[in-house]
């Protein structure tokens, strides 16, 4: 699709969105260019909300104003790697995520803003950069006690650095891991649960003294494991 009929389009499905939505959003701006990431090839940013508070006479936050980025360009270099890309369904879930933003900033919340960092964190570790080990800890667990992100599932719990086994849960049976004793915190892809995209993250138990002696955090250890079913009782 080229920059003039998305622009028609993204005015278009901006114009559709009920006023009531678009409370504090003073307009749409399509550019041109591509917005890559800073550090991550292949990684690009396809809309922004760009969001400005004007504090009221008692030092509140007041007003919030944004005006939402759309990045042509971005669309077009996914468009380019994926020949099923669906421009309509991605602009629609851009400009929904972005109006989210929006009513988040004017609410003082910034559960979207933790998303999205969890989501860059995510894409650093893919990529073999430095990330975050934690990343995941920023977002709430599900109703199971995993964390989403990326289409990938974090589970974590926690051992002594003598245990050599683990137990979790994973859709309502209880499965158990062999693990390395140690004291580093261990990142385990289980490869034959969730289509390998299940992750249990193990963090070892030390005692005070140990934690404060280390005084920094331990290198992550990044395993690859079948999981198989804990005997009962």
């Amino acid at each position: 699709m080229n920059y003039k009929g998305f622009r028609a389009l993204a005015g278009h499905m901006f114009d559709e969105i009920p006023p009531v939505f678009r409370d504090g959003v003073s307009g749409l701006v399509v550019e041109p260019r591509a917005c890559p990431h800073p550090s991550l090839p292949g990684i690009h940013t396809l809309g922004e909300c760009v969001t400005e508070h004007w504090p009221d006479g008692l030092g509140g936050q007041g007003e919030t104003q944004s005006h939402i980025v759309l990045y042509h360009g971005s669309f077009q270099s996914l468009a380019g790697e994926d020949p099923m890309f669906d421009w309509e369904a991605e602009l629609w879930e851009t400009l929904l995520h972005e109006l989210l933003h929006h009513r988040e900033a004017s609410a003082d919340e910034d559960g979207l803003d933790r998303f999205d960092w969890a989501m860059d964190q995510n894409f650093r570790r893919l990529a073999g950069c430095a990330f975050d080990p934690a990343f995941y800890a920023s977002l709430p667990p599900g109703t199971d006690g995993a964390v989403r992100v990326g289409g990938e599932t974090f589970l974590e719990t926690t051992a002594s650095p003598r245990d050599t086994a683990i137990r979790f849960h994973w859709r309502g049976r209880e499965y158990g891991l062999q693990v390395p004793p140690t004291e580093r915190p261990a990142w385990i892809r289980v490869r034959n649960l969730g289509g390998g995209r299940v992750w249990i993250i193990v963090r070892r138990r030390l005692p005070w003294w140990r934690r404060l002696v280390s005084g920094q955090r331990l290198e992550t250890l990044t395993l690859d494991r079948r999981a198989l079913p804990a005997p009962v009782g």
